[in-house]
């Protein structure tokens, strides 16, 4: 029997980062999207393309990631973000980056901020957003005083979930998770980088050893 289910378009940003390029894997694996799409300054990350049949076993993503349409192209440039967005209906963002507050601010915040302006003005019906576990009211992470390191990261996030909630009020979702890690392929050749090895002790001794866990969920992670 043939599907009547119309399969919508996706575009990710920021899709050759870690958490990007999981998300395009889980995209292309759940067979949901008619095309899945990603913007980024640099185009397709090492892991998307392989050398041989043979090679893809280094990096269970690289199959799924060679099936993604790559575009290079600035966030900050509103051309690259509309031809980016011209023929998809979703949207997610999972743009960030770390150092001084002034520049997350912009990359955290204003990066997302300009899509979301500009998915509004092309027709996108909904907008993902990869916040933090540190974005909601009362949180440590947002009494950071602007004067000390990360006050703009989770700033930015904020100001970045503030307009997606004024411009997609029914037609939103926002993450917040918290520390995230596993295995990246830096490369493209089968070079990971062991990030669970650290990742995996941490996650441990911040949920699952009482109220010790309750006192390092305080301190403001990412």
């Amino acid at each position: 029997m043939a599907s009547n289910i119309i399969k919508k378009r996706l575009l990710i940003l920021g899709g050759n980062g870690y958490v990007g390029q999981n998300i395009c894997h889980a995209a292309i694996q759940s067979n949901n999207f008619a095309a899945v799409r990603s913007l980024n300054r640099s185009g397709a990350p090492p892991s998307a393309t392989t050398s041989s049949p043979d090679d893809q076993h280094h990096n269970h993503l690289s199959p799924s990631l060679s099936q993604v349409e790559w575009m290079s192209g600035d966030i900050f440039d509103r051309s690259a973000r509309q031809d980016a967005m011209s023929d998809v209906d979703t949207v997610i963002s999972c743009v960030g980056a770390f150092g001084s507050n002034e520049f997350m601010q912009r990359v955290c915040g204003d990066a997302t901020i300009e899509a979301i302006r500009t998915a509004k003005e092309v027709g996108v019906s909904q907008f993902g957003f990869v916040s933090s576990a540190q974005v909601y009211e009362g949180s440590t992470g947002l009494k950071i005083p602007p004067s000390m390191p990360m006050h703009g990261y989770f700033q930015g996030k904020l100001r970045a979930e503030k307009e997606l909630l004024g411009s997609y009020p029914g037609g939103h979702v926002i993450v917040r998770p918290g520390f995230i890690y596993g295995p990246r392929d830096v490369t493209g050749g089968g070079s990971m980088v062991p990030l669970q090895l650290v990742g995996g002790p941490i996650s441990f001794v911040g949920t699952r050893m009482g109220p010790i866990s309750s006192l390092i969920q305080a301190i403001p992670f990412v």
